[in-house]
């Protein structure tokens, strides 16, 4: 047992999640012949099979199941070990990494935080601006300690809780026919052009957008899916199509653009996520001072 590294866990354990080795592979931001050497180097170190795999599907055999098991309580061991290390090595209050999107939570955060400064003056926190999915590997490498990921509920392996919500809105080109009315029902745009955002950086959008036109009656004709929501502003302002955005961004006005309610809005719950079950200090603070029940 030497020879056995923290490594061949997490690569172990990935693939145990997964149950494909592309897919663990892409995870860990290995390759995969170098992912399947590891397996295969900690099996004959074990002296038994842990994986039967075929050129259609990968399973755990019953060594599999029992060495997994125990493998996740030790990466989790090994987890707080860091925590407290690197906890007893900063100021007293020590220091909180945040993941956040902007268009989505430059309210909710600033409020947060305002909430933990006064229950935590001393701690030293550090807000970065990314995607969900940037987010989601940031706190499984343990760079972030928690994410405002917005409002993409798949969050498997990690922890959250709603901190929020979010309505939809319409955006017009400021010549549009719907642009003159307070209140556009959502049917009146159904011969329209959708812009939307991209499932790869914000997953779940564009099915909201989808699943509130559908109830309207029509499916919606996406013309072009873009990274970032101001990109859309920009689109719609030349006239390349309309939008449903969330309501927050309303904060970023553009030249040509005008926002409008819609009669049945699509609304959305926004969360905060994180990794580990029994999160350390000083997060367990910031959580502490946040009133929504736990998800």
């Amino acid at each position: 047992m030497s020879q056995m590294e923290l490594r061949h866990l997490r690569y172990f354990a990935a693939v145990a999640s997964a149950l494909n080795f592309t897919r663990a592979a892409q995870k860990l931001r290995v390759a995969q012949p170098a992912l399947s050497r590891q397996i295969r180097q900690l099996e004959d170190e074990l002296g038994v099979k842990l994986l039967e795999r075929n050129h259609h599907a990968v399973r755990l055999t019953e060594a599999g199941k029992a060495f997994w098991q125990e493998a996740a309580a030790l990466l989790k061991q090994s987890e707080q070990a860091v925590r407290v290390a690197r906890e007893s090595n900063q100021p007293k209050g020590g220091q909180l990494n945040l993941g956040y999107i902007w268009g989505l939570f430059h309210t909710i955060v600033p409020e947060a935080l305002e909430r933990f400064r006064t229950h935590s003056p001393d701690t030293a926190v550090h807000l970065f601006d990314l995607s969900p999915q940037q987010q989601r590997e940031a706190l499984h490498e343990g760079r972030l300690d928690a994410g405002f990921v917005g409002f993409e509920a798949d969050t498997a392996g990690l922890q959250k809780r709603k901190v929020g919500s979010c309505t939809f809105v319409a955006v017009l080109p400021k010549e549009h026919r719907a642009a003159r009315k307070t209140l556009v029902p959502l049917a009146s745009l159904a011969d329209e052009f959708f812009l939307g955002i991209s499932d790869q950086t914000y997953p779940a959008a564009s099915r909201y957008v989808t699943e509130a036109c559908e109830r309207a009656g029509f499916k919606p004709k996406f013309l072009q899916m873009v990274e970032r929501g101001y990109t859309i502003l920009g689109l719609v302002a030349t006239k390349c199509g309309v939008a449903l955005v969330p309501a927050s961004l309303k904060a970023m006005p553009h030249p040509g653009i005008v926002f409008r309610s819609l009669e049945e809005p699509p609304v959305a719950d926004l969360y905060l996520a994180w990794q580990a079950p029994n999160p350390a200090q000083p997060l367990a603070r910031l959580l502490h001072t946040m009133n929504e029940p736990l998800i």
